[in-house]
């Protein structure tokens, strides 16, 4: 029972860094892209002829206004890992009480069965 418990962990733990490297390395990638359209928009706005000869065409200071408000209310990556985080527990815990108990029960002997048979072949 030792080498089964010392590989499943093994497998547990393995998956789960790099499950959380991978969400992570996501979240890093949308701030980024984020970021970059936004310091895209800014240097548009700036190198436009529009706003630089005609003043009239400015975006109004109410315009400015929902942009911080927009800019300010992007979700922070803790939040967005806290958020993903408690979806999964919620999908697991959502399968945990929709599952039975006896199909988990013979899916396991089956499964033992089939290894004791291969076991027995070789």
């Amino acid at each position: 029972m030792g080498f089964f418990t010392g590989f499943f962990s093994g497998f547990a733990l393995t998956t789960s860094v790099l499950y959380i490297s991978l969400q992570v390395h996501k979240a890093n990638r949308l701030e980024q892209r984020n970021l970059i359209r936004e310091q895209t928009r800014a240097l548009n706005w700036l190198a436009s002829s529009t706003g630089a000869y005609d003043r009239r065409l400015l975006p109004s200071d109410a315009e400015q206004e929902e942009m911080k408000k927009l800019r300010g209310s992007k979700p922070v990556m803790k939040d967005f890992l806290k958020q993903r985080w408690n979806q999964e527990v919620e999908t697991l815990a959502r399968k945990a009480y929709e599952s039975r108990w006896e199909d988990a029960r013979d899916t396991a002997v089956e499964g033992w069965k089939t290894v004791v048979r291969l076991v027995k072949r070789e």
